[in-house]
């Protein structure tokens, strides 16, 4: 057998036929190239799969806008309330109008993947007042075991963990009974959507992160005795629907700003 180079390749010939082959040189280059394609392709590829899902948060958003809105035409134009920790298990005829309700256990238990098989914990959406209106079921009872989501109140982008809280959008806390309302408060009855000042302006629900969603209502003041809870942030922008029913996507330093001493009256008090 005869080796010769031809033209930089390898020529092997043997019994009268030439093999020609790469050099190894050649490969490195050829591998090279590829990395450096993958390197500016695959940042692209993540952006989009991440778009894809902040669309698919936005259309469940939609989905539960509705459902909000329908709930409050067949309840003398009275919004559902946020909702709190325990409340709509322990009093569930008393707090009918929460639209999810959060077991008692989630008060004491971690927030972590590690806990979603803690009978209680998670957000409970199938006992929540809007459930009706967004599947056409009716109600549940609440079970501690149950631990079944319904997709259209999840977020794609949550993961592990907002998938074992089950809901991962929250309301505006200052919707409930007794909040801040214009110079007064919310009365007993809640929001009704004939007062609501200025409603596409005024926050009904945000894409929460799950990292410290320890119930399904949203206050927009920033207590320093706990942990911060946020939205959650696609590609750095948060989804949000108004009480007009529509959404949009804002930078994290224009929902900062939307909770601001400054602006959260603006955004979160239906009266003003």
């Amino acid at each position: 057998m005869v080796l010769s180079t031809t033209i930089g390749r390898t020529r092997r010939e043997k019994h009268g036929r030439g093999v020609f082959g790469f050099t190894v040189i050649e490969l490195l280059v050829v591998i090279v190239v590829i990395g450096i394609m993958a390197a500016l392709l695959l940042p692209a590829m993540a952006k989009t799969r991440e778009q894809a899902r902040s669309a698919g948060c936005r259309n469940n958003m939609k989905q539960l806008s509705l459902a909000f809105l329908m709930y409050a035409e067949d309840n003398e134009e009275t919004f559902p309330w946020p909702g709190g920790v325990g409340r709509a298990i322990s009093s569930p005829d008393v707090y009918a109008p929460d639209w999810c309700a959060t077991p008692p256990e989630m008060a004491n238990t971690p927030i972590s993947v590690s806990s979603a098989s803690i009978p209680g914990f998670g957000h409970n959406a199938e006992c929540g007042s809007i459930y009706p209106y967004v599947t056409s079921q009716p109600k549940r009872n609440y079970e501690p075991s149950y631990k079944e989501a319904t997709a259209v109140y999840r977020c794609p982008s949550t993961g592990k963990l907002g998938e074992s809280l089950r809901v991962n959008y929250s309301a505006n806390g200052w919707m409930e009974p007794g909040r801040p309302f214009g110079a007064t408060v919310v009365p007993p009855r809640g929001l009704m959507t004939t007062v609501v000042a200025d409603p596409s302006r005024k926050v009904l629900l945000l894409n929460e992160s799950p990292a410290e969603m320890k119930s399904t209502s949203f206050d927009p003041r920033v207590d320093p005795r706990a942990p911060l809870r946020d939205a959650l942030y696609h590609l750095d922008k948060a989804n949000i629907a108004f009480m007009d029913g529509h959404l949009e996507s804002v930078s994290r330093k224009v929902f900062a700003q939307m909770r601001s001493n400054r602006d959260r009256d603006i955004y979160f008090n239906a009266g003003k």
